[in-house]
């Protein structure tokens, strides 16, 4: 029933069309949704309907996230205006009824406490887990968190005592696991992450995320802790960077314990990895059924492997931002991706598409730039993007750190400088899934950053420490090199030193 009932008794038409099958469309359900849902909001009820019909827009609204979700996956940012426009209007719900959960949690107990009804608590849950999915489909839309979210997320919180903050099971283990899995996914740097392995983090984390520390007492090492002042609409702040005001009610957070389980998957993926190249396990099917690895589905194994090495990194120290930024304004020529970096440096600028951006601010490590021509293909977090100022100056190789998109025709972009120079190439590793070789950029040696030459490849290309190198330019060059160490690892590319091997096998 996709169309909702708009007789004179509202209440009694959202029963009616929250007890019938979704439409089809979670686009049309979302429409019907809101509509019924305001009406509602504004219609006078008992505080029971009023229970039961926010228990039922809850889990309709979850309904409505599980099968949008998949559309912002497949989809590629900036996202198109009708797709942009449902995510906002998704997240808009989302924290509508999170709001009148609170709400009603907050009538039914004031300052709630955990207690054997725990009814308050309750919705105080179902509102922090709305408020979860509403930060997860914007942060897969490009999108900053919308006012009040954060505000939403630590009232849900402010009102527990200490005890509560232990708890390990009803309501209150509930709202502090899901509290626990939004900061965990707000320090791991959203913006960087693809929607895919958000979507991925998330269900991670429902299960997860629990040795996460939670206190109302500052954490210790400082350096690895945040802070969030429940009375502010802001993320966790980095004790390292500010520290906690004294004359407010702060709450302290660290992830650090989730490293040492993220190491033992780690670990483990590792292991079976190798395993599945021995005896030819489907890599992609029985190695990361959930009921043998314990993990989500949606990523391959080295997917999988490659975010938790991103993640462990990331919840173990928070980022520091080391070299000042200066504003700017000056259009530059971007052309994004690796594949067609390689095909503009072995076959010419004229077999590309080259775009037009512009760069807002800089530092000697990175760029911030925005689009100023409208966006043609396919943009990500971590994929490769070469840009100079003009024809006369040379391309400078990039790997875009965020990405944001706040409205379908304006995408931001934050890049970090690999290199000013690059040179084409091809590589092939043993046991790798990629047939023949792969395009690759060679990058010089960089003071302060690299010792070695490096590599760029496709995300996957290393799988075993000795590759093939070819290069074609007047002649071609053949020769057998060894990986040194990996740099980095994004959902797209990877990057590492190498040397030729000087005892080729």
């Amino acid at each position: 029933m996709s169309e909702p009932d708009r007789s004179s008794d509202p209440v009694a038409a959202a029963m009616e069309w929250l007890a019938a099958e979704p439409a089809d469309d979670p686009v049309a359900d979302l429409a019907a949704l809101r509509e019924l849902f305001g009406q509602v909001s504004r219609a006078d009820a008992s505080a029971l309907q009023r229970q039961e019909l926010l228990d039922a827009f809850s889990a309709r609204a979850l309904d409505v996230c599980g099968r949008f979700g998949p559309r912002l996956i497949s989809a590629s940012l900036p996202l198109a205006r009708e797709m942009h426009l449902a995510a906002a209007s998704l997240v808009d719900a989302l924290l509508e009824i999170a709001a009148a959960c609170q709400r009603l949690a907050e009538d039914g107990r004031g300052r709630w406490r955990l207690v054997s009804s725990g009814e308050p608590l309750e919705s105080a849950a179902w509102a922090q887990l709305l408020v979860g999915e509403a930060y997860l489909i914007g942060c897969m839309a490009g999108a900053v968190a919308p006012p009040g979210l954060w505000l939403h997320a630590h009232g849900l919180m402010a009102n527990l005592n200490g005890s509560d903050l232990l708890a390990d099971s009803g309501a209150a283990a509930r709202l502090t696991t899901q509290y626990k899995r939004l900061l965990a996914i707000a320090v791991a740097q959203p913006e960087s992450l693809t929607a895919r392995e958000l979507a991925w983090l998330f269900d991670y984390l429902g299960d997860f995320a629990v040795p996460a520390e939670l206190s109302l007492s500052p954490l210790q090492p400082e350096q690895m802790s945040y802070w969030m002042d429940c009375a502010q609409d802001g993320p966790p702040v980095a004790a390292a960077r500010r520290q906690a005001p004294e004359d407010v009610r702060v709450l302290h957070f660290t992830p650090v314990p989730l490293v040492r389980l993220v190491d033992q998957q780690m670990t483990w993926l590792e292991s079976r990895i190798l395993e599945a190249e021995v005896v030819g396990l489907e890599r992609d099917g029985e190695l990361l059924a959930p009921d043998v690895s314990g993990l989500p589905e949606g990523l391959t194994p080295v997917e999988a492997l490659t975010l938790l090495r991103r993640l462990r990194g990331r919840w173990t120290l928070p980022p520091m931002r080391e070299l000042p930024r200066r504003k700017h304004q000056y259009t530059v020529q971007v052309c994004t991706g690796l594949r067609a970096i390689w095909e503009m440096a072995r076959r010419g600028e004229e077999n590309v598409t080259l775009a037009e951006w512009m760069v807002f601010n800089e530092s000697p490590g990175g760029y911030a730039i925005m689009c100023v021509a409208g966006v043609e293909g396919v943009l990500s977090a971590g994929m490769a993007l070469a840009l100079r100022r003009d024809a006369s100056q040379p391309w400078s190789i990039c790997i875009v750190r965020w990405l944001r998109s706040e409205n379908p025709d304006q995408v931001e972009l934050g890049l970090q400088l690999l290199s000013q120079a690059f040179t084409p190439v091809s590589v092939g590793f043993r046991g790798s899934d990629m047939r023949g070789t792969a395009p690759a950029l060679i990058l010089p040696p960089m003071a302060a950053v690299r010792r070695n030459q490096a590599i760029l490849a496709p995300a996957g290309s290393y799988v075993s420490r000795r590759f093939i190198l070819v290069h074609e330019s007047s002649h071609l060059y053949v020769a057998q090199a060894r990986v040194l160490g990996l740099d980095m690892q994004t959902a797209a590319v990877e990057l590492f030193q190498y040397e030729i091997d000087p005892y080729p096998i």
